[in-house]
């Protein structure tokens, strides 16, 4: 990190952590994210049971009712399927499997696929300098730099060079920073995880094809596997991220999981070298232990003691392939993770792990249970309700903010509106509206206005427009009250494409009304990140300045008065 990036780095985290100011970004904020639409997939998956694949219903109805009783792993939503063939998928609450999702890092292992097929077209090798793509004519002085860095050592993490996420969020030209940087001491020999590398293998796709990532994959690989509705974020000189930033349906990750499971096959037609498939798929580099039980391959993460691979996106997206069975799980989480930590890994291994018969003998009724319990799961099987005397005291009332953490509170979960530089201009009021028997949210920030149905009983879902990035939200709320007999109004909003959840309390508190909200991931997530870096010798020192203190009780506080404010408003003041 040099001092400019280092200085504009904390100095946005120290607007991000004054909760008296709104956040001013460095970067001009853009729309990011347009609307997708869910709908059906093309050339989708057979549905089969779960006894025809060698599977017992009760085995799986098991499996599910555990991923949902474990309140840590935050659950949205599961397909697994044998052989190519989808023998359950089952969503959680307010969630739904036809929404495309964002993957963070689980889009890292796509980026690979891209790189493999530029392999197998001999247009480049794992073993190019990468300075050969960047290079201007007649300078040496990159290669010098880079130290002979390769297209493999981008692809496990072993690149060495320090620029990361956080200092992208205040910088416009990557390709730039990260090849100045340089590497820290040898290219090739330590694993650094680092979504960066990633995003230089993009780099790498524009510069060699002419065209972007997305473009690219849409007619090598996605066209043919009828993958439709996607998009790939890009950076501020328009290069897609790469490592993170990809919208892509649960169904058509699978089939991108298949393709691995397949060996580059897909219904028969290769699209991938068998070759550049088991190199991908071959661990390379020996990763910590802490963060799991897997090492990498080529941007694939590869099991240590069974023969597993696996995509894993940072906060829950997962697709883990079974290859001594044939079976591929995926899934969707919001848990408080970065890679392989949470109970997840534990639980789908000691269910799929090992061998399966090829077929088990019918068993309706175990089907029917299996049934039972995927509906019994999803929020949108539960009738809607109406509203009740406890929502009296909410309706048709506007109620206003007081000075304080009002400042800098939003909508948006903070998390999203930092990864797409789209800060709150800060809260200024609240209203609860009757709209034909169901409650409407009415949230006005300093410079917006945001209407949500809100279902009782079943979920309402509505598009949100957050300075153009456009969010699907399924809203469900209760009017109830706390243990002091106060009327609360709790409002849980999903931001289905993403992992993120706002918990919104409107709490009446004689003539005043108390907005508390939070958001998951969020408090222990956050406080555990600030802590991590309060004990580097570089960052410590920045985060006193930029937090005021680097001790772990004070870090909490902080992340407390930004994740979960509590706003005092008063009714029908201005």
């Amino acid at each position: 990190m040099n001092l400019t990036t280092a200085s504009r780095t904390f100095q946005l985290l120290t607007r991000i952590l004054d909760v008296r100011t709104p956040t001013e970004p460095f970067l001009p904020t853009e729309a990011e994210k347009p609307p997708i639409p869910p709908g059906n997939i093309s050339q989708s998956f057979p549905r089969v049971t779960p006894e025809s694949q060698g599977i017992s219903s009760r085995h799986i109805q098991s499996f599910l009712e555990e991923l949902g009783r474990d309140r840590e792993l935050y659950s949205q939503s599961v397909m697994i399927l044998r052989s190519g063939r989808v023998v359950c998928e089952a969503a959680y609450g307010a969630q739904d499997l036809r929404t495309a999702k964002y993957t963070f890092s689980a889009c890292k292992s796509v980026v690979s696929l891209a790189i493999g097929l530029l392999a197998d077209d001999g247009a480049l090798s794992v073993k190019d300098q990468a300075a050969d793509f960047f290079e201007e004519p007649g300078s040496g002085a990159l290669h010098r730099r880079l130290k002979g860095m390769t297209v493999e050592d981008l692809l496990t993490m072993r690149s060495g060079v320090p620029f990361t996420e956080a200092e992208a969020l205040t910088e416009t030209d990557w390709v730039r920073r990260f090849l100045s940087a340089g590497p820290k001491g040898e290219p090739g020999t330590e694993f650094a995880y680092n979504s960066l590398n990633t995003y230089m293998l993009s780099a790498i796709v524009r510069r060699v094809t002419g065209k972007s990532l997305s473009d690219f994959l849409r007619e090598r690989l996605f066209t043919p596997m009828g993958i439709t509705d996607f998009h790939w974020e890009t950076c501020p000189r328009g290069i897609e991220k790469g490592g993170w930033g990809l919208y892509i349906k649960p169904e058509d990750l699978a089939k991108l999981g298949q393709l691995v499971m397949d060996g580059g096959l897909w219904q028969g037609e290769r699209l991938l070298s068998r070759d550049y498939i088991a190199a991908a798929t071959t661990a390379h580099a020996k990763t910590p232990e802490e963060i799991g039980d897997f090492d990498y391959g080529y941007q694939i993460w590869v099991g240590r003691r069974e023969d597993t691979f696996l995509f894993n996106g940072m906060l829950g997206q997962n697709v883990l392939g079974f290859r001594d069975s044939g079976i591929l799980v995926v899934s969707h989480a919001g848990a408080d993770t970065d890679f392989q930590e949470s109970r997840y890994f534990e639980i789908v291994s000691r269910y799929f792990g090992g061998q399966f018969p090829a077929e088990l003998p019918a068993d309706e009724k175990a089907q029917a249970g299996l049934a039972e319990t995927v509906r019994s799961l999803s929020a949108y099987s539960r009738e809607p309700e109406a509203l009740d005397d406890w929502a009296g005291g909410f309706l048709n009332r506007s109620f206003h903010a007081q000075e304080g953490p009002a400042a800098s509170a939003g909508l948006l979960p903070l998390a999203l509106q930092a990864l797409y530089n789209c800060y709150s201009a800060g809260f200024d009021s609240v209203a609860v509206s009757a709209k034909g028997g169901s409650p409407e949210l009415i949230y006005r920030e300093r410079d917006a206005l945001y209407r949500l149905p809100v279902g009782l009983g079943r979920p309402e879902v509505t598009e949100l427009s957050f300075r153009g990035n456009v969010f699907r939200v399924a809203a469900l709320g209760r009017f109830t009250h706390d243990e002091e007999e106060r009327p609360v109004f709790y409002i849980r909003l999903d931001f289905l494409e993403t992992p993120c959840v706002r918990i919104v309390k409107l709490i009446l508190d004689g003539d005043r009304l108390l907005l508390r909200q939070t958001e998951t991931p969020g408090v222990p997530y956050v406080t555990g990140k600030l802590c991590q870096a309060a004990q580097s010798p570089l960052y410590r020192p920045l985060l006193m300045v930029a937090a005021g203190s680097a001790e772990e009780d004070f870090l909490r506080y902080k992340t407390l008065q930004i994740l979960s404010p509590e706003i005092v408003c008063r009714d029908g003041e201005a």
